[in-house]
């Protein structure tokens, strides 16, 4: 504690010396209850030095547990239970320490899995495809840039907020599953949301979900008599629709990739609006590397790789 003390002391006192007024205060920024806070001195993020404990080992992103620890909490909302941290530094350790390219290879595909783990499909996908099916999508192309009809959203701020609501500590499926529920009700009594569905018949209510979201859905007549006949809420619908086959098949590519931003960068992605080459914006880019491969799992593991192996994710920690 004395070491991180006088680090911090020594990061502070270098910043202040930039300031000719007053220098700002210190203030921790907590984006998740229970999960490690930043802290900030005015608007420079402070750096915690991280040791080993009853050593001067320092660590970092590169020590595998370390490494794992941070994909449970930016995708997973949790720290890992210890099978669960133990299993996946295994598979780490089995690289030799000279091998690099198997230490990379190998990051980026165990980094990849959390987005594609039953976890995060239930919790950060339904958050992500509540907003794409309700509200609008993200452009996926460069002709889709400046189409006023494709919205960006989520952004960072609300998805994180929204994914708080259903993270529990320990994947209990049940509780989850109850936090979804109070998500989605909530949902539909939203200001946006209800100024854009309140008014309309059950029929087209459903109707305007599917063509927010830019489906079709097979049971689109069943769902409607549901709602007629006081069967279902318009809440389960909406949840029917954003847990569909056809939801996920759309939106898939799109989720992977601003989760990249969210997860690694905690931010959006770069606005490419008016961009003077959109393809070749962050964004974009990315989606169109989609259509390279037929390969899609090693795609996803080579784009994970340019995210976790770029300065601004190593400048995190």
């Amino acid at each position: 504690m004395k070491k991180f003390a006088t680090a911090l002391l020594l990061t502070v006192l270098i910043a202040s010396a930039g300031f000719a007024q007053s220098p700002p205060t210190l203030r921790i920024v907590t984006e998740s209850p229970g999960l490690p806070s930043d802290l900030f001195y005015g608007d420079i993020k402070v750096k915690p030095l991280r040791l080993r404990p009853g050593t001067n080992q320092v660590i970092t992103i590169a020590d595998y547990d370390f490494f794992i620890q941070q994909q449970y909490i930016d995708f997973l909302r949790r720290f890992p239970e210890p099978e669960g941290l133990d299993f996946y530094v295994n598979i780490l350790n089995g690289c030799a320490t000279t091998d690099v390219e198997c230490i990379k290879f190998t990051r980026g595909a165990l980094s990849a899995n959390f987005f594609r783990s039953p976890e995060f499909q239930r919790k950060g996908s339904y958050v992500m495809y509540l907003y794409m099916v309700s509200l609008g999508q993200r452009p996926a192309t460069p002709t889709e840039v400046n189409d006023p009809t494709k919205i960006d959203r989520p952004h960072y701020a609300e998805f994180m907020a929204d994914l708080q609501t259903i993270s529990v500590s320990n994947d209990d499926p049940v509780l989850t599953e109850q936090k979804k529920v109070a998500l989605t009700n909530a949902w539909m009594q939203r200001a946006e949301i209800k100024a854009k569905y309140d008014a309309l018949s059950n029929s087209a209510f459903v109707q305007a979900l599917l063509n927010t979201a830019g489906v079709t859905n097979p049971n689109q007549a069943q769902l409607v008599n549901e709602l007629n006949a006081g069967t279902k809420t318009r809440a389960q619908v909406l949840r029917t629709i954003v847990e569909s086959p056809q939801v996920d098949e759309k939106f898939y590519k799109q989720a992977f990739v601003t989760m990249e931003y969210f997860g690694y960068l905690r931010r959006d992605p770069e606005v490419c609006v008016g961009s003077p080459n959109p393809a070749q914006c962050g964004y974009i880019f990315h989606n169109e590397r989609f259509k390279l491969t037929a390969d899609k799992d090693f795609l996803e593991n080579t784009i994970v790789r340019g995210f976790i192996e770029s300065p601004e994710y190593t400048n995190r920690f």
